[in-house]
Order: C-alpha cells, then sequence, then structure tokens
C-alpha cells in the first residue's frame, strides 16, 4: 500500500494528556504530519513497533524534527529491539532511547505507556497508552492469539491492525473475522481497524467496519487519511 500511496503510510499522531506522540511513522510521516497540520517540532516521543520500512521508515526524519534539526537534546525514542540497527547511532544520540520488552513500561509526561506482545510477526510489539481520559490500545501487526488479546482489555479506544478480508487467513496479520472476534471478547468502546491490505481496501473498509458493528454491537470506525478520533 505505501508504494501507491492509496492509504497515507505516515503512522499515527497522539495527542494524549499533553504529550504528542507519532507512532510507527512510515514513509512520508513529516510531510503528512504537515499536511495535517500537526508540528514534529512539539514530539515528545516516537514508537516504532517493528523493523518493517512501513514502521520505521522515516524514524530519523521524525527524531530531527523533534530536536529541531538535532540542535536540541529533547524526547524519547523507543523502538522495538528489531529497529535499532536501523537507526543510525548519530540520531539516537541526540534522543533518549530505549528499547522496552513486551510487559515492561515507561512514562511520557502524564501517560503510562505499556509494551505489549504480539505474535508471529517480526517480533513486534504493541502498546498500551493510559491516560487520564482511558486507555487506548494500538495492536500492532499480529496474529490472533488468547495471550495476545488479554492485553487489549478495559480500552476506550483499540486501534487494530487489520490487513486481510475474512476469506483470506494469515498467520501474521489480522483480517476482519479476527477483529470481530477480539471486539466480542474485550468488548472495547470504541474499535478502530485501520493498515489495510489491497484486497480490504478495494473490498471497503467501511463496509467491514458496519458488518463487524453489526456482529458485535461494538461501535467500530474504518481509518482514513486525516481522521480523528477522540478517547472520551
Amino acid at each position: 500500500m505505501f508504494l501507491t500511496q492509496r492509504r497515507y503510510s505516515g503512522g499515527l499522531w497522539l495527542e494524549l494528556d499533553g504529550s504528542s506522540f507519532i507512532l510507527d511513522p512510515g514513509p512520508g510521516a513529516l510531510v503528512r504530519a504537515l499536511q495535517y497540520g500537526k508540528d514534529p517540532g512539539r514530539l515528545d516521543c516516537i514508537i516504532s513497533s517493528h523493523c518493517h520500512l512501513d514502521h520505521y521508515n522515516d524514524v530519523e526524519v521524525m527524531v530531527e524534527a523533534m530536536t529541531h534539526g538535532l540542535n536540541r537534546r529533547q524526547g524519547l525514542l523507543v523502538l522495538q529491539e528489531g529497529v535499532v540497527d536501523y537507526i543510525s547511532q548519530y540520531h539516537r544520540s541526540h534522543v533518549e532511547t530505549i528499547v522496552p520488552k513486551a510487559g515492561e513500561k515507561f512514562r511520557v509526561g502524564r501517560v503510562e505507556v505499556e509494551a505489549i506482545p504480539t505474535i508471529k510477526h517480526a517480533g513486534g510489539l504493541g502498546f498500551r497508552f493510559t491516560t487520564s481520559d482511558g486507555v487506548v490500545t494500538y495492536s500492532g501487526d499480529t496474529s490472533l492469539a488468547d495471550e495476545v488479546v488479554s492485553h487489549y482489555g478495559g480500552s476506550n479506544l483499540l486501534i487494530l491492525n487489520t490487513i486481510f478480508t475474512s476469506v483470506r487467513g494469515s498467520d501474521t496479520h489480522l483480517n476482519t473475522e479476527d477483529a470481530a472476534e477480539v471486539a466480542r471478547k474485550i468488548n472495547p468502546k470504541h474499535l478502530v481497524i485501520t493498515h489495510f491490505g489491497v484486497r480490504l481496501l478495494n473490498d471497503g473498509p467501511e463496509v467491514a467496519a458496519a458488518k463487524i458493528q453489526k456482529e458485535t454491537g461494538v461501535k467500530t470506525t474504518a481509518a482514513t487519511d486525516g481522521m480523528t478520533v477522540r478517547i472520551s
């Protein structure tokens, strides 16, 4: 998808309790942030969940933006261990860098962030953000497994990377049927599906979201470029 930019690949921008995060800044992260009125110079944290290009390509670009051209040492860089070797020591030396394991927690301002596991996908991580308005959980790229889904409980906003339609299975990614199963088990207040593959995009993610909502009773939204979601 990022090769055609039929859907943008700049990642997710989070504004939580006064702190700004960019999550999985893929190709175009800086351009899209500016396009949608975000100020990368006010970032507090950059997070990359695993070592695939669409999840880390613009990490160094965003580090330069966050540090005002590497002229200030500020901000936190959070890398899954597989990403570390792809980011230069030159860039890592200008920020505080941490490499969390699943289950480890850290703070960014008033936000508590927990790295959570994924399964069968590049040793990646998901992330759970606990804020004064509720819990935001991001699955990362993962297969479906109880030991992963158990970390999604209590989510006000659950963001699932949902690559495939229900007619296609995968050992490494969720499909729309998996997303519906997660919704039934976890019952988040709001489910957002994103990170669509070509077939799912062609079939209409909004159709899939409506089907999940009808089957589960969970409010479900298919992400669109530039969409803003409020937690509360």
